[in-house]
């Protein structure tokens, strides 16, 4: 995040949404799992990072893999985001 940027804006670049309830619904994941799931992007690995830095997810080696799992603050903003997307579906 750079300076000045509202801690929010990561929200808005693409796939972080879709990566954020990925996670919430499957757990700690491997990054070529979510790539599989989301969406193939050169620039996923710089999403992933960047969520890192705004402590969305934690990014662990495990052995020839890392994986991608959220954080307490990720897990708080993925429920909030299915909250929206109920009221969002008219589920009440």
């Amino acid at each position: 995040m750079s300076d000045g940027e509202h801690p929010i804006a990561v929200l808005c670049d693409t796939h972080v949404i879709p990566i954020l309830m990925f996670l919430d619904g499957s757990g700690p994941s491997r990054k070529t799992d979510i790539y599989a799931a989301v969406g193939r992007n050169s620039n996923m690995p710089l999403k992933l990072e960047r969520m890192a830095g705004a402590g969305l997810v934690d990014i662990s080696p495990m052995g020839n893999s890392e994986f991608v799992g959220l954080t307490a603050m990720g897990e708080s903003v993925a429920g909030r985001l299915r909250e929206i997307d109920g009221l969002m579906a008219g589920d009440r």
